[in-house]
């Protein structure tokens, strides 16, 4: 059984309220949601296709959010400027990425048209702030990285310029560079797998007769949008794109919970955003690696219901979770799809939900510290090291690992990058990163009685130290939720 978040959280909040080490730090659900924890919490819109009618503006005013992901296709018109200016407009308070569709292309719009195609998308992209962007010698690629993401926008078959070769090898360098929590891969054409069938042309556009693309960012466990075919669709989580294979971990989880990893993601065809909903026909409409799709309706109910996806990322502050939803245009039930994705670079022995308590647990420690102004147990005899290596930076955001650097003096490093002194940040055991922060050694005393935890020090008798701070060696002791500081676990 799975559990909603809200539910999580009082279950928690119970629970550590009634442990010994919570030293009367009593925390209520709304303290909670109001304490800000983690990383950033962000939006960003994934749109393709979209024409610069007004059924394009319809489809962006569905949600708010943070930043544009465009993947091609800005009108139909050969007319450069249009989307840009009637669309986007000149005060737009989001960030802007946009990648070339083909109908931006030379072949289509003639040299002059397709060069200022590319200037504009540039122009808007260089107008971001807080953004960091690279840009390929004739700029139909990119990499930039906004907040906690990576983005790597390219052109395959599209590119005048830029060969499908030189192509991968961008794709290569700042995949592999990347040290973010969320990647992203991003082009406007597919692979002929990954359509649903409106041009039956067996044909790999993306990654033609040499190396994948899509295997490429599936071992970097980067998300991989992707439009042109004039649908919306959603594949299962993949171990093989060249020729499907679905994750053997995706079989055991909802069809709303998707949980990625290095070696494992998913391709999201995203192209409805307010031109035209295509048919799906032929062979690729019946594959089984689908396990949403959105198209014209065999009776064309669906021909003006264009949408976009919109995709939180940082759920709560957990940079581990995204929730998004496709949302459409002129329909009575907006939602068609809505799922969640967790990083789980373990599904075999980590449960998603798990993901969830995890950092609720994290973060009511957090709390707690933060608001007893302490974090050591009485009675115990600790040791600190600091991390004095003067090549690694000092972070000033409370973030900490590769990508930011070692915590402030006298604070530990969490498995999930934040700087804080509470136990679930300094224990080794839960993953604390001591390459940047402090590292603890504590010297535990016996428990006088057969309470154990902070407040009474450690069990006696070979004896396990229960969530709720009691010796025994039952099942319930030194199982889930044992504490291995204070007796032993199994």
């Amino acid at each position: 059984m799975k559990f909603n978040r809200n539910f999580i959280i009082n279950l928690l909040v119970i629970a550590i309220n009634q442990l010994p080490n919570a030293r009367g730090v009593k925390i209520s659900e709304s303290e909670l949601n109001n304490f800000k924890y983690g990383a950033k919490e962000f939006t960003m819109a994934i749109i393709g296709d979209t024409g610069y009618t007004k059924e394009a503006s319809q489809v962006m005013n569905l949600a708010s959010f943070d930043a544009l992901l465009h993947l091609g296709d800005y009108d139909y018109k050969c007319e450069p400027d249009s989307y840009f200016t009637k669309i986007l407009g000149s005060n737009r308070k989001y960030k802007f990425f946009g990648i070339l569709g083909n109908h931006e292309d030379a072949g289509e719009c003639g040299e002059s048209k397709y060069h200022r195609y590319v200037s504009n998308i540039n122009y808007q992209m260089k107008k971001n702030t807080g953004t960091s962007c690279v840009f390929s010698k004739y700029k139909t690629m990119w990499s930039c990285v906004y907040n906690n993401v990576r983005i790597v926008g390219l052109s395959p078959s599209i590119s005048k310029e830029e060969s499908r070769s030189s192509q991968l090898a961008f794709l290569k360098k700042y995949l592999s560079e990347s040290s973010e929590d969320w990647k992203i891969c991003a082009w406007h054409y597919y692979d002929d797998y990954y359509h649903t069938g409106k041009y039956q042309k067996n044909k790999n556009y993306v990654s033609g007769d040499g190396e994948n693309f899509y295997d490429y960012c599936k071992n970097q466990g980067a998300i991989i949008f992707s439009a042109h075919d004039h649908v919306y669709a959603r594949t299962h989580v993949m171990s093989k794109f060249s020729k499907p294979v679905i994750d053997t971990y995706d079989y055991d989880s909802p069809s709303n919970i998707v949980q990625i990893r290095k070696g494992a993601t998913l391709n999201i065809l995203d192209a409805v955003g307010g031109w035209e909903v295509y048919d799906e026909a032929g062979k690729h409409k019946n594959f089984s690696h689908w396990i949403k799709k959105y198209a014209r309706g065999s009776n064309g109910e669906n021909a003006k219901k264009y949408g976009g996806l919109f995709c939180k990322f940082n759920v709560g502050g957990n940079n581990k979770k995204s929730y998004c939803e496709f949302k459409r245009i002129n329909s009575s039930t907006s939602v068609f799809d809505s799922f969640t994705i967790y990083r789980n670079n373990d599904p075999k022995n980590i449960a998603y939900d798990k993901i969830d308590s995890r950092f609720l647990s994290e973060k009511i420690a957090a709390y707690q510290a933060k608001k007893s102004g302490s974090s050591s147990g009485s009675g115990s005899t600790t040791t600190t090291t600091n991390n004095n290596n003067p090549t690694i930076k000092t972070s000033t955001n409370d973030r900490c690992g590769s990508s930011y650097g070692k915590c402030p003096s006298g604070k530990c490093c969490s498995k999930y990058g934040w700087c804080s002194t509470s136990n679930d940040h300094c224990d080794v055991d839960k993953g604390c990163q001591t390459k940047y922060g402090i590292l603890i050694t504590t010297s535990i005393p016996y428990s006088s009685s057969n309470r154990c935890g902070s407040s009474y020090g450690k069990c006696r008798n070979n004896e396990c130290c229960s969530r709720y701070g009691w010796c025994s060696n039952s099942s319930s002791h030194c199982g889930s939720g044992c504490q291995p500081l204070y007796g032993r676990c199994y």
